[in-house]
C-alpha cells in the first residue's frame, strides 16, 4: 500500500467509532477527561513509534513483519504465543465494539422511524442484523483492496465530525455552554480506558507497516496521523459535551436534532460497515497460520467459513453488551493496555537496552506501569459503570 493509503487505513481505524463516545467521557469525570485524552494520546503515539522501531535490527534492516515475531525475538516461542493470543483477542474485541455501535445506532433510529417494522426490535435484534450486514466485507481481501473502502469511510467520518461539531456549536449558541461536572473518581479508570480505545490501533500497526511499499516511512505516518487524531478528538469532545452536558448520551448522535440525528446515524452505519474488516485481517492471518500448523490449509470454502464464523462470534458477544461506553471501557482495559502500552515498551527495552539512556528507560517503565494499573482499575471501574450507571442512563 502507498503511504497515503496506509495513512487512510490508520486514520479510519483511529478516528472511527471511539470518537462518538468521548463527549460522554467528559460527562462522567469532567475536566479530568481532557487529562486522560492527553496522557493516552501522547503515550499511544510514542508506543506506536516504538512498535514500528521493533521491526528493525540495530543496523536499520527490517527483520520482523508482525507483532508475534517481535514477541518471539524477545521471549521466544512463548512470547510469540502470548502476543498473538492477546492481539487476536483484541482485534476480535474491536469487531465486537463495532457491532455494538452499529446495533445501538440502528436502535436509536426508533425515535425517528416510527414504523411497525422497527417498533418491536430491540438493540440485540439490530446487532444481529448488523452482524449479517458486515459479513460480505470480510471476504473482500487485504489492506490494499480495503484502502479504497477506507477512503469512503473517511468521507463518511468527515461528514459525521462536521455534523456533530456543527450541531453542537449551534446548540451552544442558542442555549449557552453547559457547566463542567465534578470529578467522579470511581469512573476515572473507565474514562482512561475509553481514551485508550480511541487512540489505539496497535494490533494492526505491524500489518499496516508490512503492507507498505516504503515501510521505513511508517514512523512519519504515525506522527502525522496522531497529531491530526488528537486535534479532531479534542474539538469533537469539548463541543459535544458543552452542548448537551448532563444529558450527553454514550453515542453523541442520539443527542442531535431529528434530521441531523438521522443523517449522522446513517453515516455511522456506513462508516462502520466500511471499516469493519480492517481490524480482522490480522485475526484471519493468525488463524490461517494456526491451522497450517495442524496441516489444515485455509483456502477456498475453509477460509470463507473461518471468516464468517469469526464475524458471527463477534455478533454473539456484542448482543450481550449493554452500551457503547461499556464496550469501549472493557476493551481498553482487557487487551489494549497490553498491546498499546505494556508490550511495546517491554519489547523495545529488551531489544535496545544496551543503547538506551536512563531517562528513556525510566519513561518507558512509567508507561508500562500506567498500562498495568490502568488495565486493572479499568475493569473494576467499567463493572461499576454497569452496576451503578450515572443518573439518566
Amino acid at each position: 500500500a502507498s503511504v497515503f493509503g496506509t495513512a487512510l487505513n490508520m486514520l479510519n481505524e483511529l478516528e472511527g467509532s471511539g470518537l462518538l463516545g468521548l463527549p460522554y467521557a467528559v460527562r462522567l469525570v469532567g475536566w479530568a477527561a481532557l487529562g486522560c485524552m492527553g496522557v493516552a494520546g501522547v503515550m499511544a503515539g510514542i508506543t506506536g513509534y516504538l512498535l514500528a522501531a521493533c521491526m528493525y535490527d540495530a543496523t536499520g534492516v527490517r527483520v520482523r513483519k508482525s507483532y508475534g515475531e517481535v514477541g518471539k525475538a524477545v521471549f521466544g516461542t512463548t512470547g510469540e504465543t502470548v502476543v498473538t493470543t492477546v492481539q487476536t483477542g483484541n482485534l476480535v474485541c474491536v469487531g465486537v465494539v463495532y457491532l455494538v455501535l452499529l446495533g445501538s445506532t440502528m436502535h436509536s433510529l426508533h425515535s425517528i422511524l416510527q414504523t411497525d417494522i422497527v417498533s418491536h426490535a430491540d438493540q440485540r435484534a439490530w446487532t444481529g442484523i448488523a452482524t449479517l450486514c458486515v459479513l460480505p466485507t470480510v471476504h473482500l481481501g487485504g489492506y490494499h483492496r480495503l484502502s479504497f473502502l477506507s477512503g469512503l469511510g473517511i468521507v463518511c467520518l468527515v461528514a459525521i465530525i462536521t455534523l456533530g461539531i456543527g450541531c453542537s456549536l449551534s446548540e451552544i449558541h442558542a442555549d449557552g455552554a453547559e457547566p463542567m461536572p465534578d470529578l467522579k473518581i470511581e469512573h476515572l479508570p473507565t474514562v482512561f480506558s475509553m481514551f485508550v480505545f480511541a487512540f489505539s490501533a496497535h494490533g494492526i500497526f505491524p500489518d499496516l507497516q508490512a503492507s507498505m511499499r516504503s515501510p521505513d516511512r511508517f514512523g512519519s505516518v504515525v506522527s502525522v496521523v496522531f497529531v491530526l487524531n488528537i486535534t479532531v478528538k479534542l474539538a469533537f469532545t469539548l463541543t459535544g459535551f458543552y452542548a448537551y452536558g448532563g444529558s450527553t448520551h454514550p453515542v453523541l448522535a442520539a443527542n442531535l436534532p431529528k434530521v441531523a440525528k438521522y443523517t449522522t446515524s446513517v453515516l455511522i452505519v456506513l462508516n462502520t460497515l466500511l471499516s469493519f474488516a480492517l481490524p480482522l485481517i490480522p485475526v484471519f492471518k493468525n488463524l490461517t497460520r494456526l491451522a497450517a500448523a495442524y496441516q489444515i490449509h485455509m483456502t477456498g470454502w475453509r477460509a470463507a467459513l473461518m471468516r464468517s464464523c469469526t464475524v458471527l462470534l463477534c455478533g454473539v458477544v456484542a448482543a450481550s453488551i449493554p452500551n457503547f461506553a461499556v464496550a469501549m471501557g472493557f476493551m481498553g482495559s482487557l487487551t489494549l493496555s497490553f498491546l498499546t502500552f505494556i508490550f511495546p515498551c517491554v519489547f523495545y527495552m529488551k531489544l535496545n537496552w544496551e543503547r538506551m539512556s536512563t531517562p528513556v528507560a525510566a519513561g518507558l517503565c512509567g508507561i508500562t506501569a500506567v498500562g498495568i494499573v490502568g488495565g486493572v482499575t479499568g475493569i473494576w471501574s467499567t463493572v461499576l459503570l454497569i452496576t451503578s450507571p450515572p443518573n439518566g442512563d
